[in-house]
């Protein structure tokens, strides 16, 4: 899931997964994100992306091996003004190295720039 190009030592994400599990530990929820995967796959969402009235920002890692990029673009072209940020070798993770970037993405949301 992690991204290629920039990859994330083991001991980090040791950490980062112990962190997680001692903040949140909720083995039922496996289940429901599960349950969520499955459901989205068979479910077309675009006539209700279409209502969005918000500014929307996409951000994407095009070696994404969970969501395809073309499913990411696909959502950004249906919401009405949203801005598509694909981030080259950025995989389903969030890399430190990244940060900065997608930051920038969402202030341009936040900021009202998009549209």
């Amino acid at each position: 899931m992690g991204s290629p190009d920039f990859p994330t030592e083991d001991a980090v994400l040791q950490a980062r997964a112990r962190e997680a599990i001692s903040r949140s530990w909720y083995p039922e929820g496996l289940a429901r994100q599960a349950a969520a995967v499955i459901i989205g796959d068979h479910c077309d969402r675009r006539e209700e992306l279409k209502k969005i009235e918000i500014p929307v920002v996409v951000i994407h890692g095009e070696k994404d091996p969970v969501v395809n990029v073309a499913a990411g673009v696909e959502v950004a072209s249906v919401i009405p003004g949203a801005d598509l940020v694909l981030i080259p070798g950025m995989g389903h993770d969030l890399p430190d190295q990244l940060i900065s970037e997608v930051y920038r993405g969402i202030l341009r949301a936040v900021r009202h720039e998009i549209r």
